[in-house]
Formats: C-alpha cells, structure tokens, sequence
C-alpha cells in the first residue's frame, strides 16, 4: 500500500534541492562558470560517466522504507486526530484513511517511546512486556520503561515522572487505575508528550486495546451458549456479575454488557451485581462465598467477571461449595491458569477471552511512529479478540 512515511520524506528532500537551487552561487547572480570538461555539453556519443548518475544516485539515497510488519485492526473510530506540538494536544482532522492499517518501520534508534507497564507480575502484563520489547527492538526504538506497580496508586505518579525525565516523542501508558487515570496524564501533557493509553479511555489521549464492550459479548455469549446447552431456563438460573469498581466504569463494561446479553437471552432471570475492591485471590474467593451463602437457592449458575483473577476466585468458592457443576463462569485475559482448568474439568470454568496480548507490542510500536510522525490516527485503535477454548467444554 501507499507508504505515508516515505512521501514525507520525499517531500522533505525535494523541498532542500529547491533551496538550494534557488540560492545559487556564493559568487553572485551575474557569476558565470568558466567552461570545463564537467560543465562543457557532452557529445552525442559521450559514453556516461563511471561515476553514475546523479538520478540515479537519488534514487537509492531515497529508497523506499522497508516495511517491517504489519497487523490487523479490529476496529476504529470515526474520529481521527494527530498531534499538535504547539497546543499539546490532539486534534481532528477530517482527511484521513478509510481504516488505520499498522505499518513498522525501523526508526534508526532516532524514536523514543515511553513505556508504562501495569504489572511485571500478572501473567497476560508479562506477555504483553515481551511483545512491547521485541517490537521496539525489530524496529530500532528506544523504550524508556516504567513499571507502575498496579495496584499501587502512588507508583503510576512517579513512574511518570520518571519517564518524562527521558524525553520520550510519544508514550504507551498501561494504567488502568480510574483514580489516578487522568493524574498521570497530565504529566505528560504537562510535558507536551502524546499519550496512547492502554485499555482504558481518557480525555486526551487515543485509546489503545481490545474493547471492553466487545470482551463482554464475548463473555455473555459463551455462557448463553452453556446454558442453553444445559437446558437452563430464566426460572432455575440465577446471574451473578463480579465488578471491580477501582478499575473505572470502562473496566466495568466486561461485566456489565456480558450481564446486558445474558439478560437478553433469558428475559426476567433473577441476578446478583457485587462490587469487588481487592486483588488477592483469597479475599476475592471469600467475597463470591459470601454472595453464594446469601442466595442458597440458586440452582443453576451464570458469572461474568471483569478478568480472570476474579473468574478464578469465583470458580474456586463454587467448588468449596459444591455448586460447581451447576454453574459457568467466565474471564477475561485468556490466562493459562483458566484455560488448564478447563482442559482437567471438575470446574465452573467454560472460557476467558484472549485479548492476543502478546502482539501488543506489534500495534503500539507503529501507532507510536505514526502519531510522532504526524500521521492522523484514529482516537481508537480495537486489537482483534476472541474466546478461548474455541469450542463450548463439555458439561
């Protein structure tokens, strides 16, 4: 396809010959040449000079970028914007592409990209780390990497901070907590420094990641799919739907729109919402228990969760109960941990959704370049998502 990156640099060398030749000679106007053999009209049957032509020599000072990969979008928006240095901030523009089709160059080491991770720690953030890394790599960008430590609320500022320091052209931030969201941010508008913020929107940036909507479809199918499979009707089912409120209302869509299509398929089903504050397994499991221990008469068992952390605790309080094989729950990450589960059985486990974490890196680095270049981008970029296992595990 039509290379962006390479008409600005052609542009660029066209506009410098221009220059040049309108200055013209340091001697002044009237100055002419005096005749030599290098100004002097070659005859008709002057073999080129063995030095080549100077076209020609143009032509491979100028070649084209190799592209280095490309990825699939899943989805953009109808806004597209590009970065304004002046006012620091994004701006829209009405020309721009039909769909953002991700193109990696090598930048030379010339690109510095800041990088803040979520977690070194959770499975899928260790995933997606590597894929940040190998990518900036293959394309020769400098990463100025931070780990904000989530959950922590006090290491996302100074990580920040500390990025900044290194003057970054764009910044890649996975911070997902809603409280300190926007204070992040502005850290880095303060620093007139673009932000791609992962997963979750916020005003200013341009949204990077799998939509959370679309998780929740996913989610909300798989256990229709189960129910039905089981033969559960409205009557004898009962829908419990795990938030976790720190992570803000965009986080929150996971759950919510899987409840919204479980509901559409069982019109008047009877449901628990719970709101969840911690992210340690026991007190997570201790929480479902207790919302397992208020409703004793739940005979059939739908879950929707916001990640597999909770898909996890939440399965194993209905086994501790033994409510297990009258239930389905479902995550969100495409862990390693659910997924085995699921492969042994014995579990409420029926999937997770697979955010294909691990090409991360393949979309920031060239949606990164694009933005420092001043190529409009859509203000959001969709990964491509999809429900692990495949097929619906046996009962």
């Amino acid at each position: 396809m039509f290379n962006k990156r390479w008409t600005r640099i052609c542009l660029s060398l066209l506009a410098v010959m221009l220059l040049a030749a309108a200055c013209g000679s340091d001697d002044g106007d009237d100055a002419q040449p005096e005749p030599t053999a290098a100004t002097e009209p070659a005859a008709a049957d002057q073999e080129p000079s063995d030095d080549g032509d100077m076209n020609d020599d143009m032509g491979d000072d100028m070649a084209e970028p190799e592209i280095l990969w490309t990825v699939p979008a899943n989805g953009n928006s109808d806004e597209w914007v590009i970065w304004d240095s002046n006012d620091c901030a994004y701006v829209t523009v009405d020309e721009h592409p039909d769909i953002w089709e991700p193109e990696a160059i090598s930048s030379h080491g010339e690109l510095v990209v800041g990088w803040g991770a979520q977690d070194t720690i959770n499975e899928v953030n260790i995933s997606m780390n590597a894929s940040m890394d190998e990518a900036a790599a293959r394309a020769e960008v400098e990463l100025a990497s931070v780990d904000y430590q989530f959950p922590s609320t006090a290491e996302p500022i100074s990580a920040a901070q500390s990025i900044v320091v290194r003057e970054p052209s764009v910044v890649v931030s996975n911070n997902q907590l809603d409280d300190v969201l926007e204070s992040v941010n502005e850290i880095f508008f303060e620093a007139c420094i673009p932000v791609v913020q992962v997963v979750t929107q916020s005003p200013g940036t341009v949204l990077f990641g799998p939509s959370n909507a679309g998780m929740g479809d996913l989610q909300g199918e798989r256990l229709v799919a189960f129910a039905n499979a089981q033969g559960w009707t409205a009557d004898n089912t009962m829908l419990f739907v795990t938030f976790f409120s720190p992570a803000g209302p965009e986080v929150a869509l996971r759950a919510s729109v899987c409840a919204d299509v479980v509901r559409e398929a069982f019109p008047g089903i009877s449901e628990v919402e719970h709101d969840t504050t911690s992210t340690t397994s026991l007190e997570l499991q201790n929480a479902f228990t207790d919302m397992l221990t208020a409703n004793p008469d739940a005979e059939n068992i739908l879950s929707c969760t916001v990640a597999d952390l909770w898909a996890l605790a939440n399965a194993e309080a209905l086994k501790v109960a033994d409510r297990h094989t009258n239930a389905a729950v479902t995550g969100v990450n495409g862990g390693s941990a659910v997924l085995d589960a699921i492969i042994e059985g014995d579990t409420a486990l029926v999937g997770s959704v697979d955010l294909g974490a691990a090409q991360w890196g393949e979309y920031w680095i060239p949606l990164a370049q694009d933005i420092a270049a001043g190529i409009p981008v859509p203000t959001e970029v969709f990964a491509p998502i999809v429900m692990l296992p495949v097929e619906l595990p046996a009962s």
